[in-house]
């Protein structure tokens, strides 16, 4: 073998040498350190906290408007399906207190429901329905058929376990109403017709009786604010006013 050709294998050696040890070099500088990789994952959890309760909440809200629009659609469905047979309700609300007879022959039978019960001692009737939501009810002292009277209230509440007696916090339960006309309503038969600014000042302090005073449990007009705003939950609405009242 000529003194050419072993000069020009050795340096075609050394060239395959120098290349990998080049092609190592950048795979080793383009690795990243343990410092590296633990930085990037506190950053993407910052993150996480920062963004996930904004995301859950607006899911809420979002499941809420629905469950609450669903509710309303799924009554006036039931009312008039039975005006078919039996007149408009105004005609066949209940004029004494027996409002879970009334409510069997008239309205249980166009609704899903799992199992409804009067509460012992007491004029009120609880109701579970089949979406897992569910409603107390009573009916008023009031015979009057004025359209801004009320005549049934409904405690709709999103999920069962949170229905209560005369409870509606604007979060997990709300207030409908039959009024003396027949028309049902999501808030108190006189407050319908309120401007949107009332029915937010009203969700928001919730005391009829005393404005200035907050009451947890009993914000009238938080349904019909939703209802206004097409059954959304706009962001002015006091969805985390209502749930640091709660806690």
């Amino acid at each position: 073998m000529s003194t050419v050709t072993i000069q020009r294998k050795n340096s075609y050696r050394l060239s395959i040498k120098k290349n990998s040890c080049n092609i190592l070099r950048k795979k080793n500088h383009s690795a990243f350190t343990l410092a590296e990789v633990l930085i990037t994952l506190g950053i993407i959890g910052i993150v996480a906290a920062m963004t996930l309760p904004s995301i859950i909440e607006k899911h809420q809200k979002i499941v809420t408007a629905n469950k609450l629009k669903k509710f309303y659609t799924v009554m006036e469905q039931a009312i008039m399906q039975e005006e078919v047979h039996n007149e408009d309700i105004k005609y066949w609300l209940p004029t004494e207190d027996n409002f879970e007879d009334w409510f069997n022959l008239h309205l249980a039978k166009h609704l899903q429901i799992i199992h409804a019960k009067a509460l012992s001692g007491t004029k009120y009737y609880t109701v579970a329905l089949a979406d897992g939501s569910g409603f107390v009810a009573y009916k008023t002292s009031s015979t009057s058929s004025s359209a801004t009277v009320n005549r049934i209230h409904f405690f709709y509440c999103t999920e069962l376990k949170y229905c209560g007696k005369e409870r509606y916090d604007g979060r997990t339960s709300f207030l409908f109403s039959i009024c003396g006309d027949g028309s049902f309503v999501p808030s108190l038969c006189n407050y319908k017709n309120l401007t949107r600014d009332k029915l937010l000042d009203l969700c928001a302090k919730g005391n009829l009786d005393n404005p200035d005073v907050s009451s947890k449990d009993k914000r009238h007009t938080c349904a019909r604010l939703i209802q206004y705003d097409g059954w959304e939950i706009k962001p002015d609405y006091p969805w985390r006013q209502i749930m640091i009242e709660q806690k």
